[in-house]
């Protein structure tokens, strides 16, 4: 299949998709409504300015953020969304501080696809030092 699925990009310190991608993800949406048998994987990224700890947690809920989109605004099963985040990892972009890198991304899920737990530091509050994005 020759799928594009373009990426989400996030404000700085931010989990909160734009209303100007709304009309993406609804697209995707349509696409996922029209293949009922395929699932996608939703990962999540930052830049690097943060502390790699606070940078997994953003991750993780800009990942979540998108399910959730999907699931209460279009009816998408949660059960055909596969979470994952990777922080700082995989940055596009040299520059740590990059609109870039601040991200999800989707690819179709295979069967070896999994469902990342929450980071551990999840419910962790940053410090005053944290400057996350």
């Amino acid at each position: 299949m020759g799928w594009f699925l373009p990426m989400i990009h996030f404000g700085r310190n931010s989990s909160q998709i734009k209303y100007s991608d709304y009309g993406t993800l609804a697209s995707i949406a349509k696409m996922m409504k029209a293949n009922p048998n395929i699932k996608l994987v939703v990962t999540g990224f930052t830049d690097a300015t943060a502390q790699k700890t606070y940078n997994d947690n953003l991750s993780y809920l800009r990942a979540k953020e998108i399910i959730d989109h999907f699931v209460v605004n279009h009816g998408i099963g949660r059960g055909r969304l596969i979470l994952q985040w990777k922080g700082e990892e995989n940055l596009l972009v040299p520059n740590n501080n990059s609109y870039m890198n601040r991200r999800v991304e989707f690819s179709l899920a295979t069967p070896s696809d999994i469902e990342m737990d929450p980071p551990e530091t999840l419910n962790s509050s940053p410090s005053n030092t944290d400057y996350g994005y």
